[in-house]
């Protein structure tokens, strides 16, 4: 089992402006790229239509806020266990370019299908999931991070379906996931996501918890 590191820097704090511009980048990422997300199952391909979408939005917006911000997709991270082509990769990152420290928020992204045994809750909350940032892969590169991002990729039923399943789901595995108890909270950073939550979690690669906000996406 991972031991936990002496944390080696501070948390860098992270802003609620910074939280709501990069909500708000997500919300016109999604809605840019909606036909083409429309037309599609796979994760790999949803994400980036993302990325791409948000891209074209910080190439071409006047208003300068937009520019303090660059993102990225499937971005290769290494560790102590992997470098160079077995680098495992982040599926969407944003970044603050303009900040000093250069804070970035991490996203992971999940299909939410329950056509597919494979992509239900399972899916979501195992090690290849939320735990990447608890105790797998991107623990120790976010170790620094207060908050990290879900993304969910409804492809079936719906987002308030979901929501219920996953935050259940979340509970019964809490001890896996080293749940803080009681806090599973509804929070609304923007009104594009109305059903967004949160969840925070002691990890492995910190003395600091992480809380994950949980932002669902209607894909279908």
């Amino acid at each position: 089992m991972k031991k936990t590191k002496p944390d080696t820097q501070p948390a860098i704090p992270f802003t609620s402006r910074f939280r709501k511009d990069v909500h708000q980048l997500i919300a016109w990422g999604v809605e840019d790229a909606k036909s083409k997300i429309e037309n599609t199952e796979a994760e790999e391909k949803i994400t980036n239509f993302i990325r791409n979408a948000i891209r074209d939005k910080l190439r071409s917006t006047r208003e300068r806020w937009w520019r303090n911000y660059d993102v990225h997709n499937e971005e290769p991270i290494s560790s102590e266990n992997r470098t160079g082509n077995d680098r495992r990769e982040i599926d969407l990152l944003i970044k603050w370019v303009t900040r000093i420290q250069q804070p970035e928020y991490v996203f992971e992204a999940k299909p939410l299908n329950y056509v597919k045994k494979y992509q239900r809750t399972g899916n979501y909350v195992d090690n290849e999931g939320m735990g990447r940032f608890i105790k797998g892969e991107y623990a120790d590169y976010t170790a620094s991070y207060p908050e990290v991002g879900m993304l969910g990729y409804v492809l079936s039923n719906t987002p308030e379906q979901w929501c219920a399943w996953l935050q259940e789901a979340i509970s019964k595995k809490s001890k896996a996931l080293k749940l803080v108890e009681s806090s599973q909270q509804d929070v609304k950073v923007i009104d594009t996501f109305p059903l967004e939550w949160i969840s925070k979690h002691k990890r492995c690669s910190a003395r600091h918890p992480v809380t994950i906000y949980h932002i669902l996406l209607n894909c279908r």
